[in-house]
């Protein structure tokens, strides 16, 4: 192989390995996107859970006199 060959390989191997690189930091972005909107879902529904539980508390207290 002479120099001009290597120098061509070289080049392709780096133009795979960017594009390589572009795709996963793609996956990584649109992983990280999921997370974020999961983990906002996740809130509301922790938020949710409170409020009802609250409120199941106050339907299903005793009435003070009551037994």
């Amino acid at each position: 192989m002479n120099l001009e060959q290597i120098n061509q390989s070289l080049k392709l191997t780096i133009q795979e390995l960017v594009t390589k690189l572009s795709d996963e930091m793609t996956s990584k972005n649109l992983i990280a996107i999921q997370v974020v909107e999961k983990d906002e879902e996740l809130s509301c529904l922790r938020q949710e859970n409170k409020e009802l539980s609250e409120l199941l508390d106050v339907k299903t207290k005793p009435v003070e006199g009551e037994k």
